[in-house]
């Protein structure tokens, strides 16, 4: 009887691509890139990623069986990877694929890529199913007059201040203020924010002129006319972290979490683009977080933290706890205003 010929699609050279051999493996390959290994080293790299009892199973296979193509023995006792690269980072499932096209619809997901990247990406998963659609999503408390995001005018400004941000370099810009007053600005950009409230992008910058540092500035996006890369060069003493933080509010949001109905998952997830800082009390099981934000996103941050309901509790400062108790009260009396109206109509 012929033996039967081994093909690619019964060659399982692990378990799992995303299991503990595979990792294992992975970390024999990356290590013995760098220096050779013995057989100690390799059984040591197998016990750390996968079972005590795996790393009889697959150092042998390694050295001397249907893997050890892989390696190259280059001593008695010593092996190296065959490998060129030293990053073997896995492919991706067909999962991740799935969410990614479904990334693509979005509007604002396409801020950040060029055309020709977007190319790519469309035709790499062009038979992939998107994960979901944007028509499956309904927003609602969120302003209609939204950044342009489709407007060649509008992405050829976001790219330019992508740059800036990536290469740290200042920034030239034509800018439209709130009356429509004109005026040319020299930044130094710091942070891209987005509101979803507002559905638009700011820029968080600091003023620039003749080399000087000035204030903090924000900046619309889509009052951004034109915009190009200024080629004064950027202080080496510029840290634009510190700009930021003290742009926010002196005092931060501290608030109490819940540890039920994945409270702490939800508002790691709702405040992800906030500085914050969260420490969990295992006395009370619940974790205290403080939130830094932006004096004009005050509004903003208020109402979602009463989105929250009862998994939260406000404790400060009282300047803003002054307004959580003004609003839940104006609402208590439009809701039993209207119930009394409704009461009287009958």
């Amino acid at each position: 009887m012929m033996p039967q010929k081994e093909t690619i699609e019964n060659l399982s050279l692990f378990e799992e691509i995303y299991g503990s051999y595979f990792q294992a493996v992975r970390s024999v390959l990356e290590h013995a890139s760098f220096t050779p290994l013995s057989l100690q080293d390799m059984y040591g790299l197998v016990r750390s990623c996968a079972f005590e009892e795996s790393a009889s199973g697959i150092v042998p296979k390694l050295t001397d069986g249907p893997w050890s193509s892989l390696l190259e023995k280059t001593g008695e006792k010593t092996w190296e990877s065959r490998l060129k690269s030293s990053s073997l980072k896995p492919p991706l499932t067909t999962l991740q694929k799935s969410w990614l096209k479904a990334l693509l619809s979005d509007r604002r997901f396409r801020l950040f890529f060029t055309e020709e990247q977007l190319e790519r990406l469309s035709e790499d998963l062009q038979e992939i199913p998107a994960l979901y659609e944007q028509s499956d999503f309904h927003y609602f408390d969120q302003y209609a007059d939204g950044d342009p995001y489709e407007a060649n005018e509008y992405r050829a400004v976001f790219q330019t201040v992508l740059n800036a941000l990536t290469e740290n370099k200042a920034l030239f810009a034509a800018y439209e203020g709130g009356k429509g007053n004109s005026m040319t600005l020299e930044v130094l950009p710091c942070r891209l924010q987005y509101s979803q409230k507002d559905d638009k992008f700011r820029l968080l910058s600091v003023s620039f002129r003749r080399g000087r540092i000035g204030s903090p500035t924000i900046l619309n996006l889509g009052r951004i006319k034109a915009c190009h890369l200024s080629r004064t060069p950027v202080p080496e003493r510029f840290d634009r972290n510190r700009f930021i933080l003290s742009e926010q509010q002196n005092e931060p949001v501290r608030i109490r979490i819940e540890n039920k109905r994945n409270a702490l998952e939800r508002c790691m997830l709702h405040f992800a683009n906030y500085e914050k800082q969260t420490v969990y009390e295992p006395d009370t099981d619940t974790w205290l977080c403080s939130l830094f934000y932006d004096p004009s996103d005050e509004t903003e941050l208020l109402i979602e933290l009463l989105s929250f309901g009862p998994v939260i509790r406000i404790l400060g400062p009282e300047s803003f706890l002054k307004q959580v108790r003004e609003r839940v009260k104006r609402q208590h009396e439009l809701f039993y205003g209207a119930v009394q109206d409704t009461q009287d109509s009958f």
